[in-house]
Formats: C-alpha cells, structure tokens, sequence
C-alpha cells in the first residue's frame, strides 16, 4: 500500500499478496506464450493471420491490466474496506480511480481474447461455409456487445470523477448500476466460453482422421473454453456479493478472475501455433534417436533409412510451410508424415458424386 497518514492499524492482508502472486506469474507466463507464438511464424515462414493481430493486441492489454491490478493492489485492493478507511481513507480514492480504469480495459481485451481463439477456427473450418457464417455472426455479436459495454463503462457515472469521488464531489453526480454491468459481462463471457469450448466438437469429429487425432485436435481447439470456470466464478461471486460493502474485497477478486480468463484465452490461442514447434522438436528428437540406434547398421541400410527420413523431413517441411491449419489436422500429436493432408487452406472439403446410368437392351424385347 501506498505511504500515507495513517490513522489506525494496518489492515489485515486477505488478497493483497495472492494478488502480488497472480499478476507476477501472469505477465512472464502469458508473455512467453505469444513470444514462442511469434517465434514459431517466424521460425517456419508462416503467413500472420488476423489471430495473430487480435493476440497481439489482447497481450498488450493483458500487460496493461496486470499492472492496473498491481496498482490496485497498492491502494487498499485485497484489504477490507474498513480497515482501509481506518488506516488511511485516502487510499480509498485511488483504489475507486484504478478499478475504474480496469473495468474499460477489461471489454476489449477479452473481446480480442475471443477474436483470437474464434479467427482460428474460421481459418481452419473455411471450406464449412454454414458453420464459419456462425462464428462471424458470434464475432459480430460480441464486437458490438463489448462496444456498447464500453461506452456504458465509460459514463457509468456522470460526471465521471463521481466514480471515484462519490459524495466528495462538489456538485454530486450519478451512477448506473455497476453491478448489473458486472453481472452482463460474466453471463457473456460464460456463453461466449461454452460456445468456444464445444464448437469445435462437431466440426472436428465429420473430419476424416483417426479417433485420436480428433481427440486432440478438439483439445487443441476448444481449450480456451476453459476459461468458463473462471467466467463461472465471477458470475457467481458477483451474483452473492455484487452489492457488499466490502468492495475492496469482491473486486479483487473479480480482477484475479480476469487475470485467469484472459491468461487461459490467450495462452489457449497459441496452443495451435505452438503445437508446430513442439511437433517439429518431437521429430528432431525422433529422427536423431533413429540415426543413433542405426549407427551400427551396414551402410547399405543406412542410405536407405536416409533416404527414408530425408523423404519424411520434405513431407514436414511441405506441412510447416502451409501453415499451422494443415498442420495442425495432419499433426494433432506427433508428426505422421505417412498419412497426411496437406492442403494450403486448411481443410479440404470433398464431396462424392455417384451416378447411376440405367439402360434398356430393346433388342431384346
């Protein structure tokens, strides 16, 4: 907490340090995650996508609101309320204009989250017009939700230092119901969050793969959808103790629940780009452990099982350079060069046509 006047003991610590904890595993865990995101495109030449850029900017504004909610913590976030206004009121204040600030951060920076993990499957499930005109239809949805949020968090007071200042502020002022805009919030984050944790199911098991690799493909895809424990949490925390007085408390609370939504989003729409690096050191690792074993083999057999992992190297070089969309269908786990897909846009749709020709012998009436 900040240095101040104070007029009482100093406040029992209740979130304060777990907080401190959260936000500094937040920032190097979620910023190396987009760091190997980016290493990776650039390590295998791949096209950046509009989920890069979404990720980009969702990063940045995850940095931004870690450290809001590092401030917060410095001005009575995490204490109770009372024991704040004992020790030093002023920090009230401040506590009120950094929550304030972390509210607006908040909509666009789980909107873009969400792009992120949406462009994904939009890009990998082209061919699927229906289904991709649902997800444009849900980005849509939640660009002009988080818009109109924003706005409405913008003037949920009037004037707006009323926020802060509350009956402090000459003139008065007032506000919209806070609590209702937390609570639409959560319920958008909780449907958005099923709808991408389940998405993903239907259009991956119609794919022609073996069971396993739908398995992890869904996982790969739909894990940012488990972000909806934590879009659960804060609906339910903000349902019991939306309208305590204790608001020290509940929105610290409600901050480290952001801190988890957003972190699982973004790390979650990496997992796909980052499954290519892993797939690629899994190979390198395959590939020198076969040429190990191999090293007592007649050389005659050794050009031979050359020539096999050179064929098999193409064969990876051909799938890194499409992208992570073939990449991810062909290598859901580890690399298997042998049955692959490789196609440039992702999914290759095909449709089979039978047609029946029926002919009558009249020679022989």
């Amino acid at each position: 907490m900040a240095a101040g006047n104070t007029l009482g003991p100093t406040p029992k610590d209740v979130y304060r340090t777990l907080n401190l904890v959260v936000q500094c595993l937040c920032i190097p865990i979620v910023s190396a995650a987009v760091a190997l995101r980016f290493y990776t495109r650039f390590r295998f030449k791949q096209r950046l996508g509009i989920e890069d850029y979404a990720c980009t900017v969702a990063w940045g504004l995850f940095m931004a609101y870690c450290a809001i909610g590092i401030l917060i913590g410095r001005h009575g976030g995490g204490y109770h309320v009372d024991e704040v206004l004992a020790w030093n009121p002023a920090e009230i204040i401040q506590f009120k204009k950094w929550c304030y600030i972390a509210t607006l951060l908040y909509c666009p920076m789980a909107l873009f989250v969400k792009i992120a993990l949406l462009s994904i499957l939009t890009r990998i499930f082209a061919p699927y017009r229906n289904k991709v005109f649902f997800i444009y239809g849900l980005l849509g949805a939640l660009c002009v939700y988080y818009t109109i949020a924003l706005i409405i968090k913008i003037r949920i007071c009037y004037p707006i230092p009323y926020y802060w200042l509350g009956d402090e502020l000459e003139g008065g002022g007032t506000c919209l119901d806070q609590t209702a805009a937390l609570i639409a919030d959560s319920v958008i984050s909780v449907v958005s969050d099923i709808i991408i944790l389940i998405l993903p199911l239907p259009l991956t098991w119609s794919l022609q793969m073996s069971k396993n690799k739908k398995l992890r493909v869904m996982g790969l895809l739909g894990a940012g959808g488990f972000a909806v424990g934590f879009s659960l949490y804060r609906l339910v925390l903000v349902l019991q103790d939306g309208t305590s007085p204790d608001q020290t408390i509940v929105f610290m609370c409600v901050i480290m629940s952001g801190n988890a939504e957003g972190g699982v989003g973004l790390i979650c729409a990496c997992l796909p780009v980052l499954n290519v690096l892993l797939a690629h050191y899994r190979k390198n690792y395959s590939s020198q452990k076969y040429y190990n074993q191999s090293s007592e083999i007649q050389l005659g057999d050794r050009k031979t099982g050359s020539t096999s992992k050179n064929a098999s190297q193409s064969q990876w070089d051909k799938a890194t350079n499409f992208g992570d969309q073939s990449h991810l269908i062909s290598f859901a786990g580890a690399p298997e060069a042998a049955d692959s897909l490789y196609n440039e846009n992702g999914i290759r749709k095909t449709v089979a046509v039978e047609q029946t020709v029926e002919s009558r012998d009249s020679d022989s009436r």
